[in-house]
């Protein structure tokens, strides 16, 4: 094995991803059910009932992106050993952690602090898209040395894809709370938007998963 460090750095980044991808899904679903707690098609007592479940999803939540951040820093700083652009997506991910736990303090929130949810996230996301760059363009790095050509051209397609998919959510994002805050948008559409944010969320977290298990096995044959 001629990297080592970036082997062990990298199983530990996929896993972290699986987390993170298990509480997206946590995440996404006390969303929806925040949304429809305050949509008006429910009576007060399933609304109270809804905000609480919502409360009780976002800590889970929470609590397992932060483990996983943590489990990512230690990640990119083993792998950071082998290639230096590991080492640039470290700062990045730790104020992800930050911005999104913060972020999550504010999930039921409307009007001003509504929207300062949505700029905490927003933030987070921007943070954790530069440490998915940062972590694409260490394994491209890695996979010119491995000798593997067909990992290089993933590699760029992956980021190509990824960034596509970011921005996607970002949009996505910024008409959720302005739908949430406005009743130009019927709170159906605002449930389908945030369902397809949580589709995109998906999507990035099983493209990275994927690349990330290929350049695991990569690493150990190598």
């Amino acid at each position: 094995m001629k990297f080592p460090y970036a082997s062990k750095g990298v199983s530990k980044i996929f896993n972290a991803e699986i987390i993170s991808l298990i509480a997206a899904l946590i995440g996404g679903v006390g969303m929806v059910l925040s949304l429809v707690a305050v949509s008006g098609n429910v009576d007060k007592s399933t609304s109270e009932t809804l905000i609480i479940a919502t409360g009780a999803f976002v800590i889970v939540a929470g609590i397992m992106i932060a483990v996983a951040g943590i489990m990512s820093i230690v990640g990119y700083f083993q792998a950071g050993k082998d290639e230096v652009s590991f080492k640039k997506a470290i700062l990045c991910v730790l104020f992800s952690i930050l911005f999104t736990v913060a972020a999550s303090f504010f999930a039921n929130q409307t009007g001003f602090f509504g929207w300062i949810c949505t700029i905490l996230t927003l933030v987070g996301n921007i943070c954790n898209m530069l440490a998915t760059i940062f972590l694409i363009l260490g394994l491209t790095a890695l996979s010119v040395k491995c000798n593997r050509p067909d990992m290089v051209k993933h590699g760029k397609d992956m980021l190509t894809t990824l960034v596509i998919l970011y921005i996607l959510t970002f949009v996505l994002n910024f008409f959720i709370r302005l739908g949430a805050e406005s009743t130009a948008f019927g709170s159906s559409i605002v449930e389908w938007l945030s369902g397809l944010l949580l589709c995109f969320t998906v999507f990035l977290y099983i493209f990275q998963i994927y690349f990330l298990g290929k350049a695991k096995k990569m690493l150990k044959e190598y």
